[in-house]
């Protein structure tokens, strides 16, 4: 499939607390976004090659009941058989769609032509959120980036307690550097620079996270 990782995403608390434990290890933080019409806001840590994005409900009837209700975003906050977490992928070249079934979602915050591809599998909790970006965005504004040992991401394992993925999940984990762990508990393990310092962060609790550099 013609796609990488654009960035990863993890739904927290509101206000997104959590941050400040990555912050304690040494990642660095960049400017904040809001979802206009979603509900949503985050705060975000980028990369040379990825951005992780910590998502939190700021309107939750705007969340259930606006465009992205279909993202059923509150559910995935409120409910501890949901995955917290979400996929997105962007294109390479020209292909502007994958071959995986989904639906357009069209935000409030881009213009009329501009749309997120979301995967079937929405609706399917147990599962992570996977979303192609839209083909036609401008660059990302410039960020800071975290140094050493957090420069690349070069591989992301997500756990997901089911035993037979849908489809979209199953073309998700063909992605290069994205690997899939069925029958795990919901955890998400993100790998810079191959582990070759061979150290690790367990954050859970508090963070279905680990980090391994």
């Amino acid at each position: 499939m013609p796609f990488v990782l654009d960035h990863f995403l993890i739904n927290t608390d509101e206000g997104a607390p959590q941050a400040e434990l990555l912050s304690e290890l040494g990642l660095v933080e960049g400017i904040p976004n809001d979802h206009p019409g979603q509900g949503t806001a985050n705060r975000r840590f980028f990369f040379r090659n990825a951005m992780l994005e910590l998502g939190y409900v700021r309107d939750a009837d705007e969340a259930i009941n606006g465009p992205a209700r279909r993202l059923r975003t509150v559910e995935r906050t409120r409910d501890a058989r949901a995955s917290p977490f979400g996929v997105i992928l962007r294109a390479l070249g020209d292909s502007a769609e994958p071959a995986f079934p989904g639906w357009r979602y069209f935000p409030d915050y881009f213009g009329p032509d501009t749309y997120f591809y979301i995967g079937e599998n929405s609706d399917i909790l147990e599962e992570p959120l996977c979303v192609v970006m839209p083909p036609n965005l401008p660059p990302r504004s410039s960020q800071p980036l975290s140094a050493e040992p957090y420069t690349n991401v070069t591989e992301l394992r997500i756990g997901v307690p089911v035993s037979r993925p849908s489809s979209v999940l199953e073309a998700i984990g063909d992605v290069e550097g994205i690997t899939i762990q069925l029958g795990a508990p919901h955890c998400m393990e993100v790998v810079f620079g191959h582990e070759r310092e061979g150290m690790s962060r367990d954050l859970r609790p508090a963070l279905p996270l680990v980090i391994h550099w």
